[in-house]
């Protein structure tokens, strides 16, 4: 177990058991993620004191729900590049994730590929976040979306070597996960206080 519990949030017994009975790892992993995000929503440099175990959890989240939701393109956009990290694909590995580690690594040599283009598409994201900040008007707002979301899909049609990876990742996602999940109930006390 870790030494250091400061960064480590409080979660249920109760609930943790309830939810280990479940088919869907998420309902199991949601209980330490989410209090991850409660912890960054207070204090959003909370995540550089989290141990290994924690980033490693946290990451995988960003990984699952960014791939999901828009491939590895969105992942690079929204700034989580630490997942396609060696280091990162090797803890999955460790933790028995071997196949989603390897979708990483073959992602890292995409994305090196690709890397002007792509962290061109981050920073139309942190542009675009900088300058609706100072938008009150909501036309104005929309048509700047519209103008980030055009150029986001230049990239997207522009780079599609990920696409294989992500059929990959979907195939493996649900056995994958179900994996890590197993890791964590057997390592709890690194990701939590159980109470």
């Amino acid at each position: 177990m870790s030494n250091n519990t400061k960064n480590l949030p409080i979660v249920k017994a109760v609930d943790l058991h309830e939810a280990a009975k479940s088919d869907e790892a998420w309902d199991y992993l949601f209980h330490f993620t989410d209090k991850y995000f409660e912890m960054l929503e207070k204090s959003p440099d909370v995540w550089q004191q989290f141990n290994n175990f924690q980033l490693v959890l946290f990451t995988y989240n960003c990984l699952y729900g960014d791939v999901v939701n828009g491939g590895f393109i969105q992942l690079i956009i929204n700034g989580r590049t630490i997942a396609l990290e060696p280091s990162f694909a090797e803890a999955l590995r460790v933790w028995g994730a071997g196949r989603i580690a390897e979708i990483i690594d073959k992602a890292k040599i995409i994305y090196e590929n690709n890397k002007d283009e792509l962290l061109r598409g981050e920073r139309l994201m942190v542009e675009f976040s900088e300058a609706r900040s100072k938008i009150t008007d909501e036309n104005e707002a929309e048509l700047l979306w519209q103008k980030t979301a055009e150029e986001h899909s230049k990239i997207y049609n522009k780079i599609t070597d990920f696409e294989p990876l992500e059929d990959a990742f979907y195939e493996c996602m649900d056995e994958e996960t179900a994996t890590i999940k197993k890791y964590v109930e057997s390592n709890v006390g690194e990701f939590a206080i159980i109470e």
